[in-house]
């Protein structure tokens, strides 16, 4: 009780010194809600801006003229004002004074010292007396008490230096309800663009239209700006650089621009359709270097160009806005269907901006209108210019669909004029060289007689070069060794007949008889080889005539009958009788002959051969034969049909000989009836072999069926 009655008298001694009645402190008093004070503040200009609160204290302090601005450049007014509490209980305030560069708060304790509160624009968030974006001042003030408070208020930026000077004093809750309402209402739009932003990067990402780039990069531009203008930047991005976030929304903005300028111009192909729009366009564009270019004076020297970059920019804002509405009139004019999208949300934005601008620019009052308007705009050109770029979409991917079909058409039309030209040309080379001397014709023709003959020989040349070793080794040993053998067995038949047993005569002759069909068969495969190599095989006549498959298989069988019985092998026939096949009698008839007989040579004593033959697919013939000797090993596998390195010639269970050709002239034959030929083996488990010809259906008769009918008619 005696503090607070030693401040009361301190109070009066300041107010007995006072020598007039403008020097007596103005008296506000706490109310239930939020108090604007306008009228009567005690003021006291600073023009040198060095004062402190003691030499202030000494000074004449004025009512402050509500009808006169601050004076632009630095300034700093120092306001006088005592806040009473009347009520019996503690009250708690936020003085809000407005958006200052800097503000400091002198309240006098009972004591009669002054606590110093800082706040301020320029200050950063963690430096403030409440870290919020705007500059509030707590004030706690005792029941019953009436505290005395001095408020230095400085403008360093035009930017931050209200119209006029005010007071409020706002409840705890109050500011807390505001933010959160900020909060709320902010992050709903921020999330709007955030989604848009990530929906358009994802059309972009498909089909990679740079619309969709410069849009999604507006709609960033458009939401860092608004986070910038609602202290989302100053408060997430950047807290301890205030004096960046002021002069950031030039640049902020001018990216927003510049992409909405590169966007109007891109989705109404101004560039092509309205090449004046586009240089106006363009022209606009060029316009933001001069608010950047103020913005980095600003930044970097000591020229105050904040205040002329909002007024610049405003205007450049509303131009680009004015010319966007044209644009999009003059393409909808011209047939364009997505500029009724782009006409219809740039309608609701230019508005909404707009107000916002002439806002900004204090040409209109400061309400939820003109603050919102901008936002709700932006909402709904979002959405619409999505389905506008929607509906591009479905037009550019038409308009591709018909250029790709133009384009093949054109291609055609080109390709059909280049094949007529290249045979107009054809003609005239040729009337050209038949109206040239008949011994230039004769030399050409030679030329190209020459050249196909030395290709053809060339060709030959390799083909011989290849298997000459081949058939050296045939000779040398294949021919030279069953000769050999014979005459050293008719050498013993000579010589010492009269002394062999009966059973070492059969036995003898039997060997013979093995040599000689040895030697028969390879003299078979060698003759049939070499016939086929003769000028590519055309020595070869290929007679196709209708055949019974299973009478051919039969004549086979009984003609290896006797080799097979000297191995005790069995033989197994599946072939219906009624099969019938068009093939040339000779080539068929070699390919199942040296089939039966590798068999037989690579088959085991007492073994099993199974021929079989069915109606195969694509009106083909199979024909297999299948044994159970002793395989093929998969090196020699791997050479099995290939003229390039034909295996080479194995022995078999009986040390039969055979010259690796007889595979060679079986792919030949079968090929030369449009067939194939195919093998599937196994080590020490036998072979399978077969092949395909050409299948004769049920109602073409055989030659002697039709020979048959006609002797019959």
């Amino acid at each position: 009780m005696l503090h607070h009655l030693c401040w009361v008298l301190g109070m009066l001694l300041i107010t007995a010194a006072l020598p007039v009645r403008a020097q007596v402190p103005d008296t506000v008093k706490l109310e239930a809600a939020t108090q604007h004070i306008r009228l009567p503040l005690q003021v006291y200009h600073d023009n040198v801006a060095t004062l402190g609160l003691e030499q202030v204290q000494q000074k004449a302090f004025t009512p402050n003229d509500t009808t006169t601005a601050p004076a632009p450049g630095k300034t700093v007014h120092w306001v006088r004002v005592v806040v009473q509490n009347t009520t019996a209980r503690e009250q708690e305030r936020y003085l809000y004074a407005g958006d200052w560069s800097h503000l400091d708060l002198y309240e006098q304790q009972p004591s009669g010292t002054y606590r110093l509160k800082q706040t301020g624009q320029l200050v950063p968030i963690s430096e403030r007396d409440v870290p919020l974006y705007k500059p509030y001042v707590q004030l706690h003030l005792a029941p019953n008490t009436s505290t005395l408070l001095y408020l230095r208020l400085q403008g360093d930026l035009d930017l931050y230096k209200p119209q006029e000077l005010s007071l409020q004093l706002l409840l705890p809750e109050q500011v807390h309800e505001a933010n959160r309402d900020r909060l709320f209402v902010q992050g709903i739009f921020i999330g709007i663009i955030l989604v848009m932003t990530l929906y358009n990067l994802v059309l972009f990402a498909s089909v990679r239209d740079r619309s969709y780039l410069y849009f999604l990069l507006a709609l960033l531009g458009t939401g860092l700006y608004f986070m910038f203008y609602h202290g989302f930047a100053l408060e997430l991005l950047w807290p301890q650089a205030p004096y960046w976030n002021a002069h950031s929304f030039p640049f902020i903005v001018t990216f927003n621009g510049l992409f909405r300028v590169l966007f109007t111009r891109r989705y109404l192909n101004t560039q092509h359709t309205m090449p004046a729009w586009d240089k106006v366009l363009l022209l606009l564009g060029l316009l933001y270097i001069m608010p950047v270019g103020m913005g980095l004076l600003s930044y970097f020297t000591p020229l105050d160009l904040l205040q002329a970059c909002v007024s610049f920019i405003g205007i450049i804002g509303g131009l680009v806005l004015v010319a966007m509405l044209l644009v999009g009139v003059s393409s909808l004019r011209l047939g364009y269907r997505p500029a009724l999208y782009f006409l219809i949300a740039n309608v609701f934005f230019v508005v909404g901006a707009l107000l916002f601008i002439l806002k900004e620019n204090h040409l209109l009052p400061d309400n939820t209108i003109t603050v919102y308007s901008a936002q709700v705009g932006m909402v709904a050109q979002v959405v619409l210019f999505s389905l506008g770029l929607a509906y591009r979409l479905n037009t550019v991917t038409s308009e591709l669909n018909a250029k790709v079909l133009e384009q093949e058409r054109l291609e055609r039309e080109k390709e059909t004029e280049r094949k007529l030209l290249i045979e107009q040309q054809k003609n005239e080379l040729e009337v050209m060289v038949a109206n040239r001397t008949s011994a230039l014709r004769h030399k050409t023709q030679e030329l190209k007689d020459t050249v196909r003959k030395l290709k053809a020989s060339e060709h030959k040349l390799r083909r011989l070069n290849h298997f000459k070793d081949r058939f050296f080794s045939i000779i040398s040993h294949d021919i030279r060794t069953p000769l050999a053998t014979l005459e050293s067995f008719l050498n013993i038949l000579v010589n010492f007949s009269d002394k062999m047993k009966p059973e070492q005569m059969q036995k003898l002759a039997t060997h013979t008889q093995l040599s000689v069909r040895n030697l028969q068969a390879l003299l078979e495969n060698l003759l049939q080889w070499s016939t086929a190599q003769t000028a590519s095989g055309h020595h070869i006549r290929y007679e196709p005539e209708v055949l019974l498959l299973a009478d051919l298989v039969q004549q086979n069988v009984n003609l290896l009958k006797d080799t097979a019985d000297t191995k005790q092998i069995q033989w197994q026939v599946t072939v219906q009788p009624e099969l019938r096949v068009r093939a040339d009698a000779h080539m068929l008839d070699f390919v199942i002959r040296n089939l039966l007989h590798n068999a037989i040579k690579f088959s085991h004593t007492g073994g099993l051969i199974r021929i079989e033959a069915e109606e195969g697919s694509a009106s083909m013939a199979t024909i297999a034969v299948t044994d159970e000797g002793v395989g093929i090993s998969p090196d020699v596998l791997a050479t099995l049909f290939k003229l390039e390195m034909p295996a080479m010639a194995t022995k078999g269970t009986l040390n039969e000989k055979g010259t690796g050709l007889g595979l060679l002239l079986c792919r030949y034959f079968v090929e030369r009836h449009g067939g194939s030929i195919k093998v599937e083996t196994e080590v020490g488990k036998g072979s399978r072999f077969w092949f395909t010809v050409p299948l004769v259906l049920p109602q073409q008769p055989t030659e002697n069926e039709r020979l048959l009918e006609g002797e019959i008619c």
